[in-house]
Parts: structure tokens; C-alpha cells; sequence
């Protein structure tokens, strides 16, 4: 997992691409947290973009990938630490999957017969 520490005073902004999965965590002071909803696409009223205002110790996960808008919420500085996931979870399903399949071959004393790709 990779985490960035982000210090924002007040009146500055981030903006920046996170992955799906990754959380924003408040260490300290007030986060304004502004992502784009594409789910709502279909809905010709619906608002685009939610905003979501974090105190200290709040952590928020993201459905989604895309571009992440991060503010100072309130009039002081702000400190955050974003963690964004390592691999893709297929990724490690299918590495995992493939690890089991040959230890339980292995077990129960089968041939392994390897495909090529």
C-alpha cells in the first residue's frame, strides 16, 4: 500500500487521480473531500460532484477511481493521509487461486499439467 501525507492550509487545495478503494483519513483539523459521481449520469438534475466535509479521525473510502478534489474545510490547517491500494483485487483473486490449485494438487498427489500461454 502506497500512503501520502498532505498538509493543506487554509484556502489551498489538491487535486489529484485516485484508485478505487483508496481512503482519505483526516489526521488533523477539517477536510473538504469533492468527487465526481458517474452514476448519476443518467439523471438529467442530479448534481455531478458530491462534497463531503471530514472532521479529525474520519477516514472515507472511494467507490470509484477518478479525480479527487481535497480542500481545507475549515479556517486552520489541515493534515490527511490518503492510502491507495496496492494491486488490482483480480489480480491478486487470480495469483492466489493459481497458489491453492497447485498446493492442492500437490496434496492429493496429482500430476500438474501446465498450459501454455
Amino acid at each position: 500500500m502506497q500512503t501520502h501525507h498532505i498538509r493543506l492550509d487554509a484556502g489551498q487545495s489538491h487535486f489529484a487521480w485516485f484508485d478505487k478503494g483508496s481512503q482519505v483519513i483526516v489526521l488533523d483539523g477539517a477536510l473538504a473531500v469533492t468527487v465526481r459521481h458517474g452514476g448519476l449520469d443518467w439523471l438529467p438534475d442530479a448534481p455531478q460532484h458530491i462534497r463531503r466535509l471530514l472532521d479529525e479521525g474520519e477516514c472515507l473510502t472511494l467507490e470509484t477511481a477518478g479525480y479527487v478534489a481535497l480542500s481545507a474545510g475549515g479556517t486552520g490547517a489541515v493534515s490527511t493521509a490518503v492510502v491507495e491500494p496496492d494491486e488490482q483485487p483480480g489480480v491478486l483473486a487470480a495469483w492466489w487461486r493459481a497458489i491453492l490449485h497447485r498446493l492442492s494438487g500437490r496434496i492429493r498427489g496429482g500430476h500438474q499439467v501446465r498450459e501454455h500461454s
